[in-house]
């Protein structure tokens, strides 16, 4: 995977559903003290869902980079920051080839990742119009695979902690930062 970040301390937490990402970017962000950021919440997500159901790829990447861009904006507090989601989530809604060939925000994300049962018990949970059995196993498999084809690190949140999936996901954090002083 590409590993240029736009910011020099730019992180992803990327995943579907059910998976923990914002409580683990959550718990991460606030326990490095670093910023925290949902680049596709509201009216962003909303835009990138619609694109993705219409299948208008090119409105599905220029949404997803338009986020993105905006989200690694300095805000002054010169922090580095956790993203909620990054451009797994956009490279997910499209073909393969088309996002392979037309992408260039590259920002060092690692995949959240929980099994069927784990991911479906946790979104039942949930006070949210439910999807199907068949969707949810979809993109399950489509982030797993996206993150092995790109050497991506893959956090598996099932059956365990979220003490235990957010200490991984520190370290790995740390890691791609490069940051001695926390580790």
């Amino acid at each position: 995977m590409p590993s240029r970040s736009p910011t020099p301390a730019v992180v992803g937490i990327d995943g579907h559903d059910g998976t923990g990402k914002t409580t683990i970017a959550k718990n991460v962000a606030t326990r490095l003290g670093f910023s925290y950021r949902r680049p596709f919440g509201g009216e962003r997500g909303l835009a990138l869902s619609r694109a993705a159901a219409s299948g208008d790829t090119a409105a599905v990447l220029r949404i997803g980079a338009d986020a993105l861009a905006r989200a690694v904006q300095p805000a002054g507090e010169g922090r580095p920051l956790i993203l909620d989601r990054s451009w797994m989530t956009v490279a997910s809604l499209v073909d393969d080839e088309d996002f392979r060939d037309r992408w260039t925000l590259w920002i060092p994300t690692i995949l959240c990742w929980a099994d069927l049962p784990t991911t479906l018990g946790r979104l039942a949970l949930r006070d949210e119009p439910g999807e199907s059995v068949a969707l949810h196993r979809h993109y399950i498999d489509r982030y797993r695979t996206i993150a092995q084809r790109m050497g991506c690190s893959i956090v598996d949140t099932s059956n365990r902690s979220e003490d235990a999936s957010t200490a991984e996901m520190e370290l790995i954090v740390l890691e791609l930062l490069g940051d001695t002083e926390h580790g």
